[in-house]
């Protein structure tokens, strides 16, 4: 069994204690609880998930447009005319479909990554 990890900074970007590493996009299903990708489930309140999830949202672009250096990875989701964050933000407008291959542009950076044959979330690599 997995030793549970104890949490801080519950209302913002909530971390595990003790560490600079935050969790991820958190998923409440009520009556089961809140998880996290890596940890599973884990004891956040689901009032704090989405405060926590808004705030790695905002990291996460921040990060691309002022800290992502090229061959940085990320992931995103194809929603056909935009390339959108998990909580739905739109990263980009200025996007090229062709066959499964995604590129998309923030600011003068440039994005690449392929689509799954049955899905819409895509791992990405910054190429320029």
């Amino acid at each position: 069994m997995k030793d549970k990890i104890q949490l801080e900074n519950f209302g913002s970007l909530i971390t595990v204690k003790g560490t600079d590493t935050c969790l991820g996009d958190l998923m409440n299903f009520p009556g089961h609880g809140v998880f996290d990708p890596n940890h599973g489930r884990v004891d956040v309140p689901p009032q704090h998930a989405g405060a926590h999830n808004q705030a790695l949202d905002n990291a996460r672009l921040k990060g691309m447009d002022e800290n992502c250096q090229v061959g940085q990875t990320g992931y995103a989701y194809w929603s056909g005319n935009c390339v959108k964050s998990f909580l739905g933000t739109v990263i980009s407008y200025a996007v090229k479909r062709v066959g499964q291959t995604v590129t998309f542009h923030r600011g003068l950076k440039v994005f690449r990554g392929r689509l799954p044959k049955d899905g819409e979330a895509f791992n990405f690599r910054r190429v320029a």
